[in-house]
């Protein structure tokens, strides 16, 4: 509207009535009253709008915004109210009502969602201008118009405190059927009182969601793109897909399928082709699989109890991707290489068998199993298992004897080693031994070092061998690196002779360090000179301070280092002060114990 067409002036409060169009419906009394009151005091700061009503209306105007600054002027008595005068259609009218409303910082979400759901129903705006009249994003203004296809039982919850306005935005993406079966099955009373929790994690919603609602696609058994099951179509262009419905879910990478029917189905015929393509013998597991061992035998199939078996597992090669350490991915293949032996064995013994498991507690499961083979006719299965486990153990032994002949003569050479005059013979090292020597270092080294030289180090026995030309290339270089680290890691058992090292290594490759030894003689120098200072003080010596027009000696202020040295108290002083002389101020830097406190209040105080 023009500015020309907006007149304010004071009308009375019996020429103005409410409009039917105003989303808002309820008005807390108790608020009400505290905004008449401050109305009274100060007066109306913010005049309400107003647009005339048709010839023939009881009342001339009729409110757009600010009906509660009306009915609080109502409560004071007041006969007239300050007003803006615009010349509004029903749709402008409407959208101006709900802008009202949604810009209040107390506005009810559900009250929230009828309102843009009716702003958006009526083409007055679309989403992108009401996310920018709001100040919030696209997907907040599409997720509470989602909201308003929310059921009943479920608002309740959100007013009652079981459940968050979190939970609806996702509950209400499914549609009022779905929402009422998952009600029934989760969010009944019943149900409710089961809970362990006090606030449902998504987690948990989700998981709630999965089981009786809607199922993760990238979970089925079943090919998504297979037309050949009984429903006739593929999952990639099924309506009940929610990657198909961008406007209502976000999931596009990770899609859903709503009909858990279909869902179930289609997973039923994939495991019972499977089966019947596998070849293998079938077995259920556990109890309550009446429905699936019916399914079976109507497809024509045999299922096994194979509560009397035991299942095995096949050993998992680990990935040496996962690995940052070659030394650590050697030992647990060595350790797969050992048990994958031992199973190989057992199934090439036919102790071991491949099953498909058709279902297990009543969950259809269709997969793949190994078990200790069927007992055999007239013999007892416990036994039977019994003794197989028992070959599976001595197979285990027969492995580590291998291991430990080897174990053992390695322990016999370094005991031959320990024992003999090597280490005297003051010849030169041949180039096996320096290669040898060189490898021994660079076991001590970091694993960044070896990588940055081109070495990937493994654990076993021609390690060194299979980095000969790398180790041969660098070999100055891991010298230094060895250095380096030893001299500069920070140890309790740092001694002065490395000290020495330490300084003669900086002195001969980094030039001159007079700089830095008179910066920190400096620093030391002056709290020396603070710490003795105040001995001389509370002893009662009188201290002669220094000449003030001495250029080289610092003003008082600068001198002290006070905040380094911690005061100790009178009776003690004269335990200490011989003492204090001698070494040099302890407080240097904070301590780790003083930083973790530090951190930890500073947390406490935040938080609170």
């Amino acid at each position: 509207m023009q500015s020309k067409n907006i007149q304010v002036k004071n009308i009375q409060v019996s020429d103005i009535c409410p409009s039917e169009l105003n989303p808002r419906k309820t008005f807390d009394q108790e608020s009400l009253a505290e905004l008449a009151q401050n109305i009274k005091e100060h007066g109306l700061v913010q005049p309400i709008t107003i647009r005339k009503r048709p010839k023939g209306s009881d009342t001339k105007y009729e409110i757009v915004c600010g009906e509660r600054r009306y009915r609080a002027t109502l409560l004071n008595g007041s006969p007239e109210i300050q007003c803006i005068i615009k010349d509004l259609d029903d749709k402008q009218a409407f959208a101006a009502m709900i802008i009202e409303n949604l810009q209040r910082k107390d506005v009810d979400p559900i009250e929230e969602a009828a309102a843009l759901s009716k702003l958006y129903a009526n083409g007055t705006m679309n989403v992108a201008d009401m996310a920018k009249m709001l100040g919030k994003s696209t997907s907040f203004v599409t997720g509470r118009i989602q909201l308003n296809n929310i059921i009943d039982e479920f608002i309740q919850l959100m007013r009652d405190g079981t459940l968050y306005l979190v939970h609806l935005l996702d509950i209400c993406k499914l549609t009022q059927d779905q929402q009422k079966k998952l009600y029934e099955e989760c969010f009944s009373p019943a149900c409710i009182a089961r809970w362990t929790q006090k606030i449902l994690k998504m987690e948990i919603l989700h998981d709630m969601i999965d089981e009786h609602v809607m199922q993760f696609l990238d979970t089925a058994k079943f090919d998504t793109k297979d037309c050949s099951f009984s429903c006739g179509h593929d999952c990639e262009g099924c309506p009940f897909n929610t990657k198909n419905k961008p406007e209502s879910f976000k999931d596009a990478n990770r899609p859903r399928c709503m009909d858990s029917v279909c869902f179930g189905q289609k997973t039923l015929e994939h495991v019972l082709r499977t089966a019947k393509e596998s070849g293998l013998t079938l077995v259920y597991q556990g109890k309550g699989n009446e429905k699936w061992i019916t399914a079976a035998g109507a497809a024509g199939l045999k299922l096994i109890n194979a509560d009397d078996r035991k299942y095995v597992f096949e050993p998992t090669m680990p990935d040496e991707s996962k690995f940052s350490d070659k030394e650590c991915y050697e030992k647990r293949m060595f350790a797969y290489r050992h048990a994958k032996a031992i199973f190989d064995s057992n199934v090439e013994d036919g102790l071991v068998e491949k099953v498909f498991e058709v279902c297990f507690d009543g969950k259809l499961s269709g997969e793949f199993k190994w078990t200790f083979s069927a007992p055999k006719e007239n013999e007892d299965a416990k036994e039977s298992l019994t003794k197989k486990e028992q070959i599976t153990k001595l197979k285990d032994q027969v492995l580590k004897c291998d291991e430990q002949e080897h174990d053992e003569l390695i322990e016999e050479k370094r005991k031959m080693l320990e024992e003999s005059g090597y280490s005297t013979v003051n010849t030169p090292l041949n180039a096996e031994e320096q290669r040898i020597f060189h490898a021994i270092i660079m076991k001590r080294l970091s694993y960044d070092f070896k990588k940055r030289i081109g070495i990937e180090w493994a654990n076993n026995e021609n390690a060194y061998k299979a980095c000969a030309k790398q180790i041969e290339d660098h070999r100055n270089a891991i010298k230094r690196e060895f250095m380096k680290q030893f001299l500069s890691e920070k140890s309790i058992c740092y001694s002065h002779d490395l000290a020495g090292m330490l300084i003669a290594l900086c002195d001969d490759q980094m030039g001159s360090v007079e700089e830095l030894e008179k910066k920190v003689a400096e620093k030391y120098d002056k709290q020396r000179q603070s710490l003795k200072k105040r001995i001389d003080e509370l002893k009662g010596v009188k201290v002669e301070e220094p000449a003030e027009d001495s250029a080289e000696a610092p003003a008082e202020e600068e001198t002290p280092a006070e905040e380094n040295v911690t005061e100790a108290p009178s009776e003690e002083v004269a335990e200490t002060a011989d003492a204090t002389e001698e070494t040099p101020a302890e407080k240097e830097t904070p301590t780790e114990e003083t930083e973790e406190a530090t951190e930890e209040q500073t947390t406490e105080e935040t938080a609170e």
